[in-house]
């Protein structure tokens, strides 16, 4: 009897271990995941997790024409990921960011390109700040205060084709604002995902 609890808890075990290194998992959860990518992974271990074949070092496109040094995971397929090195231990190669590009991946909250406004204020249990739009930086989401502060970064592009100059530049706009509401901005993609390990 002993010897078969034993071997029940061995394969218990085993089981949750399993899931947890599920490698076709495509859950994202904010502050603890993107599928087995978790806070502090190294290359080394990125690679161990999702196979050499799948992990393409290379640098990834910023701001201003600027490159990140990265890598990017199931290119040209619905699970691409790009992954970028932490810039504090480029060395190490620890990730510190991930922009999740392919459709099959799904945020545990519900998150998503294409949602408005009011749908990420719902997710972020309060309104926030957005950017003026038209300039390198623009329509990106403040979240200070909310669910997403420090989580995850979002772009909105408004879908009217017109857009007012009040709502264009360097400059704070609130999501409740009725103007930035009348021009529809919805969630580009891709979404980012801050994955750099608490202190």
């Amino acid at each position: 009897m002993r010897t078969l609890l034993c071997l029940l808890l061995v394969f218990t075990t085993a089981l949750v271990h399993a899931e947890d290194f599920d490698p076709a998992d495509n859950t994202i959860v904010l502050g603890k995941r993107v599928g087995l990518i978790k806070p502090g992974m190294t290359a080394t271990e990125l690679e161990r997790a999702y196979g050499k074949a799948n992990v393409k070092h290379e640098d990834i496109p910023g701001a201003e024409g600027e490159t990140i040094p990265g890598a990017r995971l199931f290119a040209d397929t619905d699970r691409e990921l790009e992954v970028i090195w932490d810039p504090e231990n480029e060395k190490k190669k620890v990730v510190f960011d991930v922009h999740v590009i392919g459709t099959a991946w799904k945020f545990e909250n519900g998150l998503k390109a294409g949602m408005t406004l009011e749908e990420v204020e719902k997710i972020n249990g309060k309104p926030f700040k957005i950017s003026g739009f038209a300039w390198d930086y623009g329509g990106y989401a403040n979240f200070e205060g909310g669910k997403l502060f420090g989580k995850v970064s979002l772009r909105f592009n408004p879908s009217t084709e017109e857009i007012p100059e009040y709502l264009m530049g360097d400059k704070e706009l609130s999501s409740t604002d009725k103007k930035l509401r009348a021009a529809k901005p919805v969630v580009e993609a891709p979404i980012s995902v801050f994955m750099k390990k608490a202190e």
